[in-house]
C-alpha cells in the first residue's frame, strides 16, 4: 500500500532501475586496445551469465585522459560469492566492504 501511494507521488522514479547511459565511440575515443585483456574478459564473463559489469574509477579517468591505467576495477550487481563462484583463481576480501581480487595475467601464466 505504501509502495503503491509512494509510486503514484513521485510517478514510479524511485523504483525504477538506473539504467546506464551509453556513450558512443565518437565522443569518448576510448579504443578496446587500451582496456586490459583481463579486465575484458572479466567484464564479457560476468555479462555472459546474466550480471551487469561495468569498468570504472580511475581507470576510466586516466583512458579519458590518454594515460595507461594501473589497475581496472569492475562494478557487477553479482554477489562477491556469485563472482568468486564464476572466476576460479580469485578470493574475497575486505571484511566491512567485501571485494572480490582476481590475479593479474602476470600471475596467472605458468
Amino acid at each position: 500500500m505504501i509502495t503503491r501511494f509512494l509510486g503514484k507521488v513521485f510517478s514510479g522514479r524511485l523504483f525504477r532501475p538506473a539504467q546506464p547511459k551509453i556513450i558512443p565511440y565518437g565522443k569518448h575515443n576510448i579504443a578496446r586496445d587500451a582496456i586490459s585483456a583481463c579486465a575484458l574478459r572479466t567484464t564479457q564473463t560476468l555479462q555472459g551469465q546474466g550480471y551487469a559489469a561495468f569498468i570504472v574509477g580511475g581507470a576510466v579517468r586516466d583512458l579519458l585522459l590518454g594515460g595507461r591505467p594501473k589497475d581496472f576495477d569492475i562494478a557487477t550487481d553479482a554477489t562477491p560469492d556469485e563472482v568468486r563462484a564464476l572466476f576460479r583463481r580469485s578470493r574475497v576480501i575486505g571484511r566491512r566492504f567485501r571485494l572480490v581480487e582476481t590475479e593479474p595475467a602476470e600471475w596467472l601464466t605458468v
